[in-house]
């Protein structure tokens, strides 16, 4: 992971940031196994836990709206108790986290506290920046993946000059001179082969190094192209939107099933209580009813009313009517 790898997040890599833990003494030290889960608990688990307490606010919230609206009163049960007690206190107790963590960062910006967060202060972390000695120990770790084979060559290539042996009747001196001639004969007809090789490496070590040095930088921009992507296409961009030179033509209407109740001749009435709408509510057939009708109607049929086409809860919209 990264927090493993580099000691800090993604983001915080990024920007050329650490985590780094505070000894006792004040000093600041590498971050342990058990320190780097804590981190991790504080860059994904705690707002993972958030999102999940505010989803379960929200969906129960909504329950409780839908009985109200139903007039229907549920069991007392102690899960009802501490749905209702969860109802009351979430929002102080996510009033009160979030002010403490702009208080924190209120102070952080003003100089007096190094802990930009509440949850670094607990675990005794702080975000630095980078040293120079950080700098060189990535260069150099950079350079050393990109690695380099031209010095096995060279070691390689010297072991090639073996030593003449005389021939008989010959002295030394010539048979010294001939085996010169024939080593300098060689070293000339291999120095250009020799030199092509020796570039090729080197030209093949260089690229190996930056490539290494740059591959962060790489899986940044994909990821900034992938969110580019991902918003360019999504339904909700504004760039994209298509405005269509004609409004398309309205589907056909339903029409009522033989055994479908019929429908009131004033508009503002419900086809099911035959009175006037209330908290009205809208199926994909057309047909406006009363929210506590249809909602009624749709838990024990599970269809239209008016044309018996099947319906589902999630089929059924709200609408305001003035």
């Amino acid at each position: 992971s990264v927090t493993k790898t580099h000691g800090a997040s993604f983001a915080e890599n990024f920007y050329c940031l650490k985590r780094v833990k505070i000894l006792p003494n004040g000093r600041e030290a590498a971050l342990g196994p058990r320190d780097q889960t804590l981190a991790v608990l504080c860059l994904a688990g705690v707002p993972y836990l958030r999102s999940r307490l505010e989803a379960y606010y929200l969906e129960t919230k909504q329950h409780m709206l839908d009985m109200q609206a139903l007039g229907v009163e549920e069991e007392q049960t102690w899960m009802t108790s501490f749905r209702r007690e969860y109802l009351r206190l979430y929002p102080y107790l996510a009033f009160a986290y979030e002010g403490m963590e702009y208080l924190h960062m209120l102070r952080y910006v003003m100089g007096t506290t190094n802990h930009f967060s509440p949850l670094t202060a607990l675990v005794n972390q702080r975000v630095v920046r980078f040293s120079l000695a950080d700098l060189m120990k990535k260069r150099v770790k950079s350079l050393n993946q990109g690695g380099s084979h031209a010095s096995d060559l060279m070691s390689s290539s010297s072991q090639s000059i073996m030593e003449e042996k005389h021939a008989p009747g010959q002295s030394s001196l010539e048979s010294a001179w001939e085996g010169l001639g024939r080593r300098n004969a060689r070293s000339v007809a291999r120095a250009p082969l020799m030199a092509l090789i020796r570039r090729i490496l080197g030209m093949c070590g260089r690229i190996g190094g930056f490539m290494a040095d740059n591959a962060k930088w790489a899986v940044y921009v994909g990821v900034f192209l992938i969110r580019f992507l991902q918003w360019w296409y999504s339904p909700d961009n504004a760039q994209r939107q298509v405005r269509p030179k004609a409004a398309p033509p309205p589907p056909p209407k339903a029409r009522r099933h033989p055994k479908g109740v019929r429908v009131p001749s004033d508009s503002r009435k419900c086809p099911l209580c035959y009175r006037t709408r209330v908290n009205a509510a809208l199926l994909p057939s057309g047909f406006v009813f009363c929210y506590t009708c249809i909602f009624n109607h749709l838990k024990t049929h599970g269809s239209c009313p008016v044309t018996r086409r099947p319906c589902r809860m999630e089929d059924l919209r709200k609408i305001y009517e003035s």
